[in-house]
């Protein structure tokens, strides 16, 4: 107090002083002295009273001033214990950094390098900050994002959900993501954006985001879909300005299409073969057991109507023994409608474009699946060879080498090498 008192009139005095000296004319130096007296007469006191209430709030009782004598003796504080915990410490909540560390708006996505809190842990932030509640995982799903058929990785990885969680609201924790039409819409992925590549009616392309659960495409949108434990999601932006354009079904996420189905579909599945390639789809039903699908079968390829089958199926055979069946050759003529882009010509299948185009891509064998429509709970699959030996490559690649047809909605077969249709 006496401190202030001082300072108080000795300041007082240089005003008067200055006052005196300039008369009524102000300029900016004397405006700015004029508003400090009352700051420099305060702050002593208010430093005053905040030493006094540190004092204070510092003062050991002899309880902790024994319980620190105790600690030292034993050696240095655990660098770890909360300061809230430690004798005579300060209790503060806050945390080095402003608080516990969130995902979601402002974090780095883990598409990009980020550190989003996507595995539910509760990282602090700092020293003594506050967890965030672990998150209660109740499974886990493959999460999947390419673009142009597949062809372009974007993002790869089994991501955790809880219960209750919408396929959107996972995407959200590791991707980038815009949505449109209430929300329920996904127009963009990490930057990529739903659209028309051009003005030019004559060559522009219609590019938008699909998704596909266990290789079915979703009757439902990303904010209402829940996926489950074992499940595969797959985003891919491709084109579909072609007339009738479609791709219901996909083969990439073998062989959740028979084991786990859209929306948990299991109606089993029955393996038909052309004449004289019994043993053929013996070899692909012991597979699909062997990969955790139930109630699998064979039986003789008559011209059913595998569309209107209640079960899943797979047509095993060659062209030649398969395309006098009007069922199968409707399926090929009308690819855009099929989703089946690949076409016969003599001994190969050429891969064919979205819009139905042939291409200079080919193979002796394919890979291609087809559906009714979104939802399709009993999707149809062919292996097909314009040869036998296209036959064979084909049915090798899905008993021994399944995991080449990753990424791929549907597949030409030559030797070992699988390629992608459609054809971008």
């Amino acid at each position: 107090m006496k401190l202030a008192k001082g300072l108080g009139f000795f300041v007082a005095l240089a005003l008067v002083t200055a006052a005196t000296g300039c008369g009524t004319e102000k300029n900016a130096d004397t405006q700015r002295s004029e508003q400090l007296p009352e700051q420099v007469v305060e702050l002593p006191e208010q430093e005053a009273e905040q030493k006094e209430a540190e004092q204070k709030n510092q003062e050991l009782t002899e309880e902790e001033k024994a319980k620190q004598a105790a600690q030292e003796k034993a050696g240095a504080t655990d660098p770890n214990t909360p300061v809230s915990n430690q004798p005579g410490g300060k209790k503060n909540a806050s945390s080095v950094g402003g608080g516990s560390a969130t995902s979601g708006q402002g974090g780095g996505s883990a598409a990009n390098g980020g550190g989003s809190a996507a595995n539910g842990g509760g990282a602090t932030s700092g020293n003594g900050g506050s967890a965030q509640p672990e998150k209660q995982i109740a499974g886990k799903y493959q999460l999947t994002v390419t673009e142009n058929f597949g062809k372009h990785g974007v993002f790869s990885q089994s991501v955790g959900y809880t219960k209750d969680q919408m396929v959107l609201d996972v995407m959200r924790e590791h991707l980038e993501i815009e949505t449109e039409y209430g929300g329920g819409f996904v127009n963009s992925i990490n930057g990529t954006k739903s659209g028309y590549t051009d003005r030019s009616i004559f060559t522009r392309k219609q590019r938008d985001w699909f998704y596909y659960v266990n290789g079915s495409i979703s009757a439902v949108g990303s904010d209402t879909y829940a996926a489950k434990s074992g499940d595969e999601v797959w985003w891919d932006y491709h084109d579909w300005s072609g007339s009738g354009s479609t791709l219901s079904a996909v083969i990439g996420s073998y062989p959740r299409p028979f084991t786990v189905g859209y929306n948990g579909a299991t109606p089993g599945t029955v393996v038909y073969f052309g004449a004289g390639h019994a043993e053929e789809a013996s070899r692909v039903a012991s597979a699909l057991k062997a990969a955790g699908a139930g109630n699998v079968s064979t039986a003789a390829y008559g011209n059913q109507d595998l569309m209107a089958a209640g079960t899943n199926t797979v047509l095993v055979g060659t062209w030649s023994e398969l395309s006098g069946q009007s069922n199968i050759a409707d399926l090929f003529a009308s690819p855009q409608r099929s989703g089946l882009y690949a076409a016969v010509n003599g001994d190969r299948m050429t891969g064919l474009t979205y819009k139905g185009k042939g291409t200079d891509a080919s193979g002796a064998g394919a890979i291609l699946a087809t559906a009714t429509g979104s939802g399709d709970t009993t999707p149809t699959w062919l292996v097909i060879g314009a040869t036998e030996a296209g036959l064979d490559s084909a049915v090798h690649t899905l008993v021994n080498n399944p995991g080449a047809l990753r990424g791929k909605l549907g597949a030409l077969i030559e030797g070992g090498t699988v390629t992608g249709v459609p054809v971008e």
